[in-house]
């Protein structure tokens, strides 16, 4: 499934037979309590929550600037960016050129130096790995996602049930465990005692960078959050009852409409990791980390619910950048009468402020309160028709968000496909591994399709970067193309007048890489030899 299935799909689901559908981010939010946002949110917003008794003054003093909408006058803000791709191929690079934009020399540089130096402080006969062992080590956690055996020791397993052709090639089982178990992205010694992100900032940087430079944004973006499945004990690990992967590591994720990342920022606990001092919430603080480079050129930001704030739409309106997003029951600084308005199925009611930001609620099965600082109230045809023939109608501001809120969820799915994720208790090495081998992947899919304009299912692409990556010599590869013979020589007599045994050197070799020691020494056989090509 490549990603125009998939967004097909999405749009699809969008549909309901006997009305209009509203997805669940829509809303959820019309029968939530105080506690439940609470709940449901991962951030401490009790210094946010004022429950004095000024409250209800400031209330009515905001109401006071809201008026009812009839001719809504907006700030309009042409998009002066450059959506483009900015990364130097050409129509004829492969899969495997745009993968290396982001798995680049830098990247893999690092993966080196760090795991043989944490290596070498458990191991002292420790033998140093390389760029080409490395990427061999990523193409066989790669090929895990793409075939999936029960053990991981099971790729090397020579019963005939599980005989692997390939993956005995890469490397010994014994050392691949070894490289799994040292795999290191950063030097522990110089990570900082606050920092809980130390053991992968590195790469998590070096991906920004490589993600931003390969791609610009278009006019619209999109921020949500994403999950990192892992149940091991990790002090900021989180529990979204929403998600799939209910417990897990969690992202927040700057993407666009068609699913490319160009920013990812690590939850790691409350204002830990944003370094974007401002007087938001920590919702406000993510948004404004993420869009920082992505402001004043007229694009619209894309959210839900758990960011939005009145005082955001102001700031982006400041940066020339418009806001689009549901709005919780009991969203501060909001018009009462509109979030707690009583209305009949298919009505909407909206306010709007000085500055053009409008707060609505429309209802078809469920109340859906929306602010948006682009759309007024008025609603349009969706192009779709229920089951009676009728037109499907909807306010523009949710004809816009369901249109591009999918961006997210697009990248979601198609990192799922054939993930390489097993059990372990080293929540770096998933984290690394779900930006390798899982984002990486998928941006450089989507680059691939419009550069070069061709479509490639998901397990295509993976299977094309597997073997390009792990690709070894044609003498490993194909053994008996180049046999070794073995020659009888006089000149190999010992002092009894006795032929010297010994071993195809070639021969021996081979098979040590490809069964190990052990078994290369009863595979190949003794004899008086040489190397026939040597003679």
């Amino acid at each position: 499934m490549d990603s125009d299935e998939i967004l097909s799909a999405l749009e699809t689901e969008f549909e309901d037979s006997g009305s209009d559908f509203i997805p669940s981010d829509l809303s959820d939010s019309s029968d939530e309590s105080i506690e439940d946002v609470i709940e449901n949110s991962q951030f401490d917003f009790e210094d946010d929550i004022e429950e004095n008794s000024n409250n209800e003054q400031t209330t009515e003093m905001q109401t006071d600037h809201w008026f009812y909408v009839s001719n809504v006058h907006q700030p309009t803000f042409p998009y002066i960016g450059n959506d483009r791709n900015i990364c130097n191929l050409g129509p004829d690079s492969k899969p495997i050129d745009f993968f290396y934009l982001f798995l680049n020399n830098d990247v893999i540089e690092m993966i080196v130096r760090e795991t043989n130096r944490q290596a070498k402080k458990y191991k002292r006969d420790w033998v140093a790995t390389d760029h080409l062992e490395i990427k061999k080590m990523l193409t066989i956690v790669m090929y895990t996602g793409l075939v999936t055996y029960p053990k991981l020791s099971d790729y090397w397993c020579r019963k005939l049930l599980y005989k692997n052709s390939y993956i005995p090639l890469l490397m010994p089982r014994n050392r691949f465990q070894l490289l799994l178990r040292f795999f290191h992205l950063a030097n522990n010694d110089d990570i900082l005692d606050h920092d809980r992100l130390g053991k992968i900032r590195p790469l998590v940087d070096m991906l920004m960078k490589t993600y931003s430079d390969s791609k610009i944004p278009g006019e619209n973006v999109v921020i949500d959050e994403s999950m990192i499945p892992f149940r091991g004990r990790l002090i900021f690990r989180q529990y979204l009852p929403n998600k799939s992967s209910k417990y897990g590591i969690k992202l927040y994720k700057l993407c666009d409409s068609i699913g490319y990342t160009y920013k990812i920022i690590v939850y790691s606990g409350k204002d830990s990791n944003l370094s974007l001092q401002t007087n938001f919430p920590a919702a406000g603080k993510v948004v404004m980390e993420l869009m920082d480079g992505y402001l004043n050129e007229g694009r619209t930001l894309i959210v839900d619910n758990f960011y939005t704030s009145l005082k955001l739409a102001h700031t982006l309106l400041q940066n020339n950048t418009h806001m689009v997003g549901t709005l919780r029951k009991n969203a501060r600084e909001l018009p009462k009468d509109v979030m707690n308005a009583k209305i009949k199925k298919g009505e909407i009611k909206g306010k709007v402020n000085s500055k053009g930001v409008v707060a609505s609620v429309w209802k078809d099965k469920r109340e859906v309160r929306m602010i948006s600082t682009k759309h007024g109230i008025n609603i349009l045809e969706t192009g779709k028709k229920n089951r009676k023939g009728e037109p499907i109608k909807k306010p523009e501001s949710i004809i816009f968000y369901n249109k591009h809120k999918q961006g997210i969820d697009v990248s979601d799915q198609m990192t799922s496909y054939f993930s390489p994720f097993r059990k372990t208790i080293r929540w770096y090495h998933k984290v690394a591994f779900h930006l390798l081998l899982g984002t990486s992947v998928i941006n450089a899919m989507i680059l691939h399709k419009q550069i070069t304009g061709k479509k490639k299912q998901i397990s295509e692409f993976r299977e094309e970067i597997i073997m390009a990556l792990g690709k070894v010599d044609d003498q490993i590869i194909s053994p008996r193309s180049n046999k070794h013979k073995l020659v009888e020589n006089n000149q190999y007599r010992n002092n009894s007048n006795k032929k010297k045994r010994s071993r195809c050197v070639g021969c021996y070799e081979r098979l040590r890489k490809e069964l190990g020691r052990n078994e290369a020494q009863k595979k190949c056989k003794q004899a008086m030899a040489a190397d026939s090509r040597d003679l």
